[in-house]
């Protein structure tokens, strides 16, 4: 792991936070991104033991951020669409799964490593992405 994971986190779970993310309103698979060239989708609730339902627990969130290799000149491109999702274009984009634990306010990002797809972008490609991010978005001069 050569990249910086704590500006790598933070980041992602930066454009997480700054989504809209109301209670109550969120519906899977909008972009809730503020960010054009961002796509932030929630992607549903998480398993509850005591019901042994899948997307039952509501104290556990779940988005998927997508960072696409042109976002920082381009407006996010649409996805195809399936009857059960989107079309995930790997060669194209990474798609980063985040946890967010609503009772103790505290969010968990998907290792960058295990978002890598052969042939598409590469650790560097992704941080230089997730640098300017930062610092167009979320370092205050």
């Amino acid at each position: 792991m050569s990249y910086d994971t704590d500006l790598y986190s933070e980041v992602v779970t930066a454009l997480v936070k700054h989504s809209n993310r109301e209670p109550g309103f969120l519906e899977i698979g909008e972009d809730i991104s503020a960010i054009s060239g961002i796509k932030v989708i929630f992607d549903g609730y998480g398993y509850d033991e005591e019901t042994d339902e899948e997307g039952a627990d509501v104290n556990l969130e779940t988005y998927a951020v997508f960072i696409h290799r042109n976002s920082l000149t381009e407006e996010f491109p649409e996805h195809d669409l399936t009857p059960w999702g989107l079309i995930h274009r790997p060669k194209e984009e990474v798609c980063i799964y985040v946890w967010y634990d609503v009772e103790r306010e505290e969010f968990e990002v998907q290792e960058l490593s295990d978002i890598l797809d052969e042939g598409g972008l590469t650790e560097k490609e992704v941080m230089a992405i997730i640098t300017e991010l930062n610092e167009t978005y979320f370092t205050e001069e």
